[in-house]
């Protein structure tokens, strides 16, 4: 590492080359045994379907981005690139990697799991993130391979709790023979030498691990996954699938981005004012409140609210009255949906406002007056974005259904009744997380479906029903007795019975069991047809009873559209047939369903329209503490006036005229 020899004055460009390829040359010639090592545990844990983990602060987190999402490079893999250490955050970093205390937060925000393996890449390997990563990933089970500079880092005391360095704490080390303080260049008349060679090393053992990582892998008869540059004809195809994939499992793979995309997918709404609320409404019409029929009745609105239910012969009009004469037409309280994605095109999950108020107009065509957006399993910044976007949505007049609050379907779900959720996206119970949801939706949050046998459930379902949120059992493999102290600690509903759950049996009749035996419990009920045979369906609410019975469409942004197949940019592709749409393996993907065909459907089925409203209104207003969900003086005009196909043909929500079918 001299520039001098003999009085001539080297050329410092070939001293760095010479420099860079003598450690290249070592760490092939030095460490080709504990690069093939790592690559045998990386292989395993590729065939196990487990991730490789990539970590490094400062110029360190380098290497992660070179081994992630890298044209030719593995593909399970996944960056820990947390802005906290990364150089973007200038100074902050390196005061951030050597603050004690913040590797479990790591752990847990990447979802490192038993099985997996993590690299760690630090030069000094003495500082405290690192250091301490590595031993708790070993901790739980989870193989650490450390790429470090044992030159300097046994020259240097460590600076962390443990009072340990890098290759100490870990199973498999890599030298990656860079000297203390990483430079290999002087220059006369500088004390400083200059040119670091940590990144070039680092990426050549990234390098060679990938390397002997899929020539391991092709000897066991293995495809390697790996990443095909996206300038290449057909890569996207390919690299779709692994992303269909991996979604959820990898936290850097770009769910805003895929988002905003399927947000590209979305229908124009229709222009469409709010309009004025009129000082007075008579609706005409056979009146279904849904407990008594009334031929030939007679509703008025004032100022929001019915002010009168009775006789048509019993009112009069005045010039300031709008008259809507629906003689032989059915009049009756609008639908709530309480469980529902999206609908025709409209999601609930991409954290817009203008989303929510499409999908509250598309709603409203269907006859829902007021509805829960319910987001599925998400991470954890996409779910607090959708609950502000909730709270903002709450705070203003929208053309359409009421926004009555959030709804999430997750994230605390069991992977093996994943259903059409996400299982990468699905992480342990975190009182934490929820309380910060809750708080970013304004207290709107009003049902969160989780698994009551994961660790920590019972604590958060505790936590929601003290703040008047209601837990729902749902995505579950809970036994019986699971079940039981779940609703026993609060929870009072279950996500879709039957769906994504425990199936019944005599001898182990598991939630459904425990949801039919529990009077204080209701269920929710998708009546396609499809999710539940109509049978089970007559089934449970003769054994459940109207009143703890509700109809919810859990339909996806699909709902509404024809048969065909549809591909949301990063998620697998969803076909529809028959009004079933299913995911690639066959899994129902949600639901097609609207509330207004629900009906439909129970009428069809044998169910008076009395019942069928009860189920479809009534009690999702109950459940909710609201004045909804009955023609009844001093409660919300929401009503949803049908023809006798029952057909929706205008939708008022609040007093005011929403949604008027088109002659």
């Amino acid at each position: 590492m001299i520039s001098v020899i003999g009085g001539f004055v080297l050329d410092p460009l070939k001293i760095y080359l010479d420099n860079i390829e003598d450690i290249l040359k070592r760490i092939l010639i030095e460490e080709i045994n504990n690069i093939r090592q790592a690559a045998s545990v990386i292989a395993d844990a590729i065939i196990n379907d487990r991730l490789i983990h990539v970590f490094g602060t400062g110029h360190s987190m380098i290497l992660a981005e070179e081994m992630f999402l890298r044209a030719g490079g593995l593909v399970p893999v996944n960056a820990l690139l947390d802005k906290n250490f990364s150089i973007i955050s200038g100074i902050a970093s390196t005061i951030n990697e050597r603050t004690p205390n913040l590797a479990k937060k790591l752990l847990k925000k990447y979802n490192l799991q038993k099985g997996d393996i993590l690299i760690v890449a630090s030069v000094s390997g003495i500082n405290a993130v690192p250091v301490e990563l590595a031993y708790e990933a070993r901790k739980k089970g989870i193989k650490v391979i450390a790429i470090t500079s044992l030159e300097a880092s046994k020259r240097l005391t460590p600076r962390n709790p443990l009072g340990k360095r890098l290759f100490e704490v870990s199973d498999i080390v890599i030298d990656n023979k860079v000297p203390l303080g990483d430079a290999v260049v002087e220059l006369p008349g500088l004390e400083q030498r200059i040119a670091p060679a940590s990144t070039i090393a680092g990426a050549f053992i990234i390098n060679c691990l990938v390397i002997e990582t899929a020539r391991l892998l092709l000897e066991r008869n293995i495809k390697p996954p790996i990443w095909v540059s996206g300038n290449v004809p057909n890569s996207d195809k390919i690299n779709m699938q692994y992303v269909n994939k991996l979604i959820g499992r990898i936290a850097h793979l770009g769910i805003e981005a895929l988002l905003r995309e399927i947000k590209k997918e979305e229908k124009a709404p229709e222009k469409i004012s709010i309009s004025e609320k009129p000082k007075e409404i008579i609706i005409y019409g056979d009146l279904i409140t849904p407990y008594v029929i009334i031929r030939d009745g007679a509703v008025i609105i004032k100022n929001s609210k019915i002010v009168f239910i009775g006789a048509s012969e019993d009112v009069h009009s005045s010039k300031d009255s709008l008259v809507l004469d629906y003689s032989d037409h059915y009049v009756l309280p609008g639908f709530i949906d309480i469980h529902v994605h999206g609908c025709e095109g409209a999601n609930a999950f991409d954290g817009s406002v203008d989303s929510l108020k499409l999908m509250a107009y598309n709603l409203s065509k269907h006859g829902v007056t007021s509805f829960l957006p319910t987001a599925g399993t998400l991470p954890r910044e996409t779910l607090l974005k959708i609950a502000s976007a909730v709270k903002e949505a709450t705070k203003q007049e929208i053309a359409g259904a009421k926004i009555l609050g959030l709804n999430i379907e997750g994230p605390f779900l069991n992977p093996k009744k994943k259903g059409a959720m996400i299982v990468g996206f699905m992480r342990k119970p975190d009182i934490d997380e929820v309380k910060e949801i809750y708080n970013a939706s304004g207290g709107y949050l009003r049902i969160m479906t989780i698994a009551p046998e994961l660790e920590g459930a019972l604590e958060v379902i505790r936590w929601l029903s003290l703040h008047d949120v209601i837990p729902s059992i749902g995505h579950s493999n809970a036994t019986y007795e699971e079940a039981t102290k779940g609703f026993d600690c609060g929870a009072r509903l279950v996500t879709h019975l039957f769906n994504a759950m425990r199936g019944f049996h005599h001898r182990d009749p598991g939630i459904i069991g425990a949801a039919l035996s529990r009077e204080d419990v209701s269920v929710e009920l998708i009546t396609d047809g499809i999710h539940v045979d109509r049978s089970a369906i007559k089934f449970t609410i003769s054994a459940k009873g109207l009143d703890n019975v509700l109809i919810v469409s859990d339909a996806t942004p699909l709902a509404g559209f024809p048969d065909g197949e549809y591909v949301f940019p990063g998620f697998p592709k969803i076909t529809i047939r028959n009004k079933k749409a299913t995911l690639p393996d066959g899994t129902l993907a949600g639901s097609t369903l609207t509330l207004d065909e629900a009906l439909r459907n129970l009428v069809k089925w044998g169910l008076s329209i009395k019942e069928a409203i009860r189920m479809l209104s009534t009690n999702q207003a109950k459940l909710l503490g609201l004045k909804k969900g009955i023609l009844r003086v001093g409660y919300d005009a929401d009503i949803v006036i049908l023809n006798k196909d029952l057909e929706p043909l205008v939708t008022i929500v609040e007093g005011r005229i929403v949604y008027k079918r088109k002659s």
